[in-house]
């Protein structure tokens, strides 16, 4: 149990899972309490919040996290620029596609602005490998959900607005806090850079897109092709259902890599990667189990037969979370040990893979809220197939060494 506990991916994903907690129960209370129509459109703009702040930056977050930038007015000046733009992009595109208010738009502007904001922060702490804050900051809005849907309760109003007007406030809080943090200790930090290489950064953010809007992709779908009733459905399995494998999944992405950096060779690569293979593999399974016998109860003590999460949609959110994990190694370790071009390779790759999976998703909404998660699935696995593809050839044995290595 010790070294189970030891491992870096089984204690992050410990620490991302405590505030997936927070946000599960948020969406269970959430789902509850306001009327179905408010429920879709929280969640529908939970997912475009969480697309388009990891995104804001537009890779400047990567490349704080690879270099010693100087962390200093002039970078937060640009982060907030930057971000703002993006943010403005993504007001567009909700107006355009998703017809949303000019309070929700202005929502979702300063959640997208403030939460760039605070991924260029975390980034910097994570490259300092102050882990505990850098999570913090990165988890902070799944425990300010669970503050928002308890306030809704409290206060019996029972619109979105009020849960998502919390949640953009939360931003602005770990965003503040985490620059204040970064500028009250920037005069005993060593800096060596102070340009900053922006032709990198696109190169990064193109990397981490497509991943991202696979990870939201059936929210994005599913007003197109299905009812709001199916929208707020899937938000409720996905925070019973799906939270285990997101957690899971960003763990891996978040332990991984830097320590696959640090292997000196291709045999304790293998060995790590197939123990992490192993330790996740058997939570997969003991999770799987909890969550099949589970979610019927909380459906009845919680839900109160407001949404029903049957056998297949359960068994289609566990097909998802297992191609998604799967990608999540797959695509860590490809970013650790490919080449350049391979990489820029596997971004259109990437790209494609996402493409693929709204086709599929679209097709797939024929056979309901089943079909669009099949369909998202597909393309999980498509992204991790091009991964291993790319990623084998760097993981096998020279010939004087025996095939014995795991």
């Amino acid at each position: 149990m010790r070294r189970v506990l030891r491992s870096p991916t089984v204690r992050t994903a410990m620490v991302m899972g405590a505030a997936g907690v927070g946000f599960a129960g948020a969406n269970v209370i959430l789902a509850r309490v306001l009327p179905t129509a408010q429920y879709a459109l929280f969640t529908l703009m939970v997912a475009l919040v969480n697309v388009s702040h990891p995104l804001a930056p537009a890779g400047m977050d990567g490349i704080v996290n690879r270099r010693r930038l100087e962390v200093g007015p002039d970078l937060l000046r640009t982060t907030l620029i930057t971000c703002s733009l993006v943010a403005l992009g993504f007001g567009i595109l909700g107006s355009l596609v998703y017809d949303l208010g000019p309070v929700l738009l202005l929502l979702l502007f300063v959640s997208t602005t403030a939460g760039g904001a605070m991924m260029v922060a975390a980034a910097q702490f994570q490259s300092e490998r102050r882990f505990a804050i850098s999570l913090a900051l990165l988890q902070s809005s799944n425990i300010v959900l669970l503050v928002a849907g308890l306030a809704v309760v409290l206060s019996g109003v029972w619109e979105a607005r009020l849960p998502l007007i919390i949640y953009a406030f939360g931003f602005v809080c770990a965003a503040a806090y985490g620059w204040w943090r970064l500028f009250r200790e920037r005069a005993g930090k060593p800096f060596t850079e102070t340009s900053f290489p922006w032709s990198e950064a696109f190169s990064y953010a193109g990397l981490s897109a497509a991943g991202l809007l696979l990870i939201q992709l059936e929210r994005l779908v599913i007003p197109h092709v299905l009812t709001e009733h199916d929208l707020a459905t899937f938000g409720v399995l996905a925070a019973i259902a799906g939270s285990l494998f997101r957690v899971l999944q960003m763990g891996v992405g978040y332990t991984l890599m830097p320590r696959l950096r640090a292997a000196p060779n291709i045999i304790h690569r293998r060995q790590l990667i197939a123990h992490e293979a192993k330790l996740v593999g058997a939570i997969i399974l003991a999770g799987s189990a909890v969550i099949w016998f589970v979610t019927p109860l909380l459906e009845r003590w919680f839900l109160a037969g407001k949404y029903h999460l049957g056998g297949a949609l359960l068994i289609a959110a566990l097909v998802s979370g297992v191609a998604k994990v799967l990608s999540a190694f797959t695509k860590t370790t490809a970013m650790a040990l490919i080449t350049p071009g391979e990489l820029s390779m596997l971004n259109l790759l990437g790209w494609a893979s996402s493409a693929l999976a709204v086709a599929a998703a679209v097709i797939g909404g024929r056979w309901g809220l089943a079909g669009v998660i099949y369909g998202v699935a597909l393309g999980w696995l498509a992204r991790a197939t091009a991964a291993f593809c790319f990623t084998i050839r760097h993981l096998r044995l020279p010939s004087a060494i025996p095939a014995t290595a795991p």
